[in-house]
């Protein structure tokens, strides 16, 4: 990590920590980010960002992650957008530069918006509903609603996933930029959601908003994908090492009955701490090797494995974290927040059954 990227993630740190986010969505952290200038983390150093790796970048959101679990979520979208829009050579050079600008001289912040109602996740192959056609000047209008939109008050931008209608009658899947100021973009409100509450995952209604085409889906490459599953990981991987640490300070201060042990003294606690520590260490080499893999040679291979095992090592250590703390760990606050913010990573992508079908099947295809 460069003493300017460490020098942005401190400051941010500070200023969430001074916050005292709970769970309701905050505008206020989202403006930290910016404030502390890591929103341009994955912008090259040559134009004024900060540049980071996809290494660098997994560090980062692990750090914030411990800190505010929607906020690392909020944040990651513009991570992974950034980083794979810096390596995908087939994205449009002018734009790129554009939205570069735009983040550096306005603190513009981006999503991509995908999942619908009705079409379940993109992940699993899902047709948008919502419909790109051209007016007569040639511009294109997007017409549909999208759900499951992170940070979508903070946003300034979006890359919405459409469907065309070509001459020949065949649908075609594109993404288009929206600039979410538009007339014809609005925002809704999201769920009553178990976890991430503060992300502010909402719907994003388009009635004829303008929107900028990029080239196909299938022209783009493994960055987006592996920028989306290093950012997912590295955010619930944060998640559990900040609740580790909170459980480990709740132990250390507790001194139950005639106050001559603490919590952290007792043999079983300590097996319990161990456990997650761990098992959350393990997930923390494989999520930076495998973000250094790609830094190094492109190789996104296990980045599916990457999010799985960092999904489950946060799972797993703020399950155990409640254990350890017992009655006060149900009380509202970090603890119980961090237990389901965890949970919120089973249903993001890479989705755990479509990669340990993918293991399988690797396995079946070459046996001994």
């Amino acid at each position: 990590m460069t003493p300017a990227i460490a020098r942005a993630l401190d400051d941010a740190v500070k200023r969430l920590r001074a916050l005292e986010l709970g769970d309701a969505f905050d505008p206020r952290a989202a403006a930290a980010i910016v404030a502390s200038g890591l929103h341009a983390l994955c912008v090259p150093v040559e134009v004024g960002g900060l540049g980071a790796s996809m290494n660098d970048a997994a560090d980062v959101l692990m750090a914030i992650g411990a800190v505010d679990g929607s906020t690392a979520l909020g944040f990651a979208m513009q991570v992974h957008v950034t980083g794979a829009m810096r390596e995908t050579e087939s994205f449009p050079g002018g734009l790129r530069d554009r939205l570069y600008r735009a983040i550096l001289d306005t603190g513009a912040l981006l999503n991509n918006a995908a999942t619908e109602e009705g079409g379940g996740s993109p992940a699993r192959g899902a047709i948008p509903g919502t419909v790109a056609a051209r007016d007569a000047d040639g511009t294109w209008r997007l017409t549909g609603e999208k759900t499951w939109t992170t940070w979508l008050p903070n946003l300034t931008h979006a890359f919405v996933t459409a469907r065309t209608n070509p001459d020949d009658g065949e649908i075609e899947v594109r993404s288009f930029l929206v600039d979410l100021s538009a007339e014809g973009a609005s925002r809704l409100e999201g769920f009553e959601a178990l976890g991430m509450r503060g992300s502010a995952s909402g719907r994003l209604v388009l009635d004829g908003a303008p929107g900028e085409p990029l080239p196909a889906t299938e022209g783009r490459g493994p960055a987006p994908q592996a920028w989306f599953g290093i950012a997912i990981a590295a955010t619930y991987l944060g998640i559990g090492e900040g609740a580790r640490a909170d459980v480990v300070r709740w132990a250390v201060d507790r001194r139950p009955g005639d106050g001559s042990t603490a919590v952290a003294d007792i043999p079983s606690v300590q097996v319990r701490l161990g456990r997650m520590d761990a098992e959350l260490r393990a997930a923390r080499i494989i999520v930076l090797d495998v973000a250094r893999r790609w830094d190094e040679a492109r190789d996104s291979s296990d980045v599916p494995l990457a999010k799985l095992v960092a999904t489950r090592a946060a799972v797993n250590a703020t399950d155990e974290a409640l254990r350890i703390a017992g009655g006060p760990g149900f009380l509202a606050g970090r603890l119980e927040r961090a237990f389901r913010d965890a949970r919120a990573g089973l249903i993001n992508p890479p989705l755990e059954d479509i990669a340990l079908q993918a293991f399988g099947k690797a396995l079946a295809a070459t046996p001994g």
